[in-house]
């Protein structure tokens, strides 16, 4: 049933989503990746705004590569086609929801989604999205200037759908047990959970 999908999710899903910062140097990128997946996160958003065309398709493989050897799953971010290519899942960014009106990949691979307003989570849940980043809860570099939701905001959000959901915006392992609290599957984070 939709109302057990959160508690079936807490039980079985990684209660840690990375998303990867952009890579200055790729080399190094990929080594603090490396660093994130010893130190046991298990679920990782490729997100790489900064580059295209070949060097980001080659970037991707190499990172979807090191998440597979390390028994990971990895989602990219926004680009169904390339995830559909390396048969891994894709992370939709809210912008992307509207002109959806399908999943984008076949059941087994990951479909999640970023939601800023319930209109974004009703959306997601409609898609048959596996499970959403809503956000942000505090003030983040990463959207500076943005009104945070704070922890009545995010609960707000979280009781309208049956999606299991990661907190994300200023959010570090310390801000777990506060995540679970409000009803989230755990943290999302960049900085948080990367050591670059």
């Amino acid at each position: 049933p939709p109302a057990d999908r959160p508690v079936v999710a807490g039980l079985l899903q990684p209660d840690r989503y990375l998303v990867t910062p952009e890579p200055e140097d790729t080399d190094r990128w990929l080594a603090a990746l490396e660093r994130a997946l010893a130190a046991g996160i298990r679920r990782i958003q490729i997100r790489v705004r900064s580059l295209s065309g070949d060097a980001w398709r080659t970037l991707a493989m190499q990172a979807v590569a090191r998440c597979r050897e390390a028994g990971a799953e990895a989602l990219l971010n926004g680009d169904i086609a390339l995830a559909q290519e390396l048969q891994v899942g894709v992370h939709l960014r809210a912008a992307q929801l509207g002109d959806l009106s399908a999943r984008p990949l076949p059941a087994g691979l990951p479909v999640a989604a970023s939601c800023h307003v319930a209109a974004d989570l009703r959306q997601a849940e409609a898609l048959g999205c596996d499970f959403a980043v809503v956000g942000s809860v505090y003030p983040t570099l990463s959207h500076p200037g943005g009104e945070p939701l704070g922890w009545p905001g995010f609960t707000g959000l979280r009781e309208g759908v049956s999606l299991p959901i990661y907190a994300i915006g200023g959010m570090t392992p310390a801000d777990l047990l506060q995540a679970r609290r409000h009803g989230a599957q755990g943290i999302a984070a960049i900085r948080g959970l990367w050591e670059g």
